[in-house]
């Protein structure tokens, strides 16, 4: 293993710096100080989830053992009361690394804005209001290999526009994005990323949308996207998203379905649906976890895949089924475990999420138990 470079050290020892600069301003750790005045405050909060899994693939020699790291958090919240009920607000969050010690300062939801009785205002780098659909009420198993974003939105990225274009759960950068005040369980979020990225023929950009209604047991939502030049100069891809969930007592049923389509070339096109059904039940301190996610076979004139998604009118289905139980020890800390497997089509290269087996071809199908740790602070 190579030494990090004299830069990766100095960046490394500043982000430490700056952690315990903070940790010291504040009296400990998720709680939060402010000034005189009472006008202000910092918040220091996050989670750390690791886990020993065991993953494989068909046609590999044999499977892999390893200890990984489930998107860790590290992230410091500002927030100062303006005055007649307007706040400015600025966060920092950092991806932490707990198997190896790295991570990008600011690489996660970072940004600054103001917010009031009109809603909040929001610049910066932040997941788009398309992912917020399904990925945090509807997936019992999100931030882990057990993810339905395995094979949803095709593929997690955070990147600029045009980079990994075919991805639709996405963590965007330059992004400018208005939330809306709840109104009686209704709420709507617009987001646009500008197009930084220009070039003498493509001005590649991002709208992304959101409109969800949450009361009680019931769940709601619709999310729209739409990403322009992202493939080609000229191309218009779009994603549209659903998902509703319910509970009745320990029970809680959760689904979404998605329609993605893209234009990889002139009056070419791709489109796939992909849909999810997940169930959790709690029981005393522990919760019983299932999922099954269904990815469809595409559609279109296209000759070619896109992403992990196999070419038109090929073997390109594919779809996952995860298992899971968590015991809760404390209100922040659960140890769990889990299992999943993913079947592909013979055309397809759906990836396991969070941590993916390298060089996965088409057809082969992955599959990994893991048992882990998540402490929230």
């Amino acid at each position: 293993m190579q030494s990090p470079s004299t830069q990766g050290v100095v960046q490394r020892a500043a982000c430490f710096s700056a952690c315990l600069a903070a940790l010291c301003s504040s009296p400990a750790i998720g709680q939060t100080t402010a000034n005189a005045a009472g006008a202000s405050a910092v918040t220091v909060y996050g989670f750390l989830k690791v886990n020993v899994e065991q993953v494989g693939a068909s046609g590999m020699s044999g499977p892999l053992r390893r200890l990984s790291n489930n998107q860790s958090v590290l992230g410091f919240r500002a927030v100062e009361a303006l005055g007649d009920g307007l706040q400015a607000w600025a966060q920092i969050e950092s991806n932490v690394k707990v198997d190896t010690g790295d991570g990008p300062w600011g690489g996660r939801n970072t940004g600054i804005g103001l917010r009031g009785s009109a809603g909040e205002i929001l610049l910066g780098q932040w997941e788009t209001p398309l992912r917020f659909v399904s990925v945090y009420a509807i997936d019992p198993f999100t931030a882990s290999i057990f993810a339905s974003n395995s094979i949803l939105g095709n593929g997690f990225t955070t990147a600029a526009n045009g980079v990994t274009p075919a991805s639709f759960d996405r963590r965007q950068p330059n992004l400018i994005q208005w939330s809306s005040p709840v109104l009686q369980g209704v709420s709507a979020r617009i987001a646009y990323a500008v197009p930084e990225e220009k070039t003498a023929s493509t001005s590649p950009d991002l709208l992304s949308t959101l409109l969800s209604y949450q009361a009680g047991p019931v769940y709601l939502a619709w999310g729209h996207e739409r990403h322009r030049d992202y493939l080609r100069a000229g191309s218009l891809d779009t994603a549209d998203r659903l998902a509703a969930a319910y509970s009745f007592g320990p029970t809680r049923l959760r689904a979404t379905w998605e329609q993605l389509r893209y234009q990889p070339g002139p009056s070419t096109q791709l489109k796939r649906n992909a849909w999810q059904v997940a169930v959790t039940h709690d029981i005393g301190s522990g919760q019983l976890r299932a999922s099954w996610v269904q990815g469809e076979a595409s559609t279109g004139n296209a000759n070619q895949g896109i992403g992990s998604i196999g070419a038109p009118g090929t073997d390109s289905a594919a779809h996952q089924i995860a298992l899971g139980y968590g015991h809760t020890l404390s209100a922040r800390t659960e140890v769990w475990g889990g299992w999943t497997r993913l079947s592909n089509g013979a055309n397809s290269s759906y990836n396991l999420s969070a941590n993916g087996i390298p060089n996965l071809k088409p057809g082969q199908d992955p599959y990994a138990w893991g048992l882990g740790m998540t402490h929230k602070f």
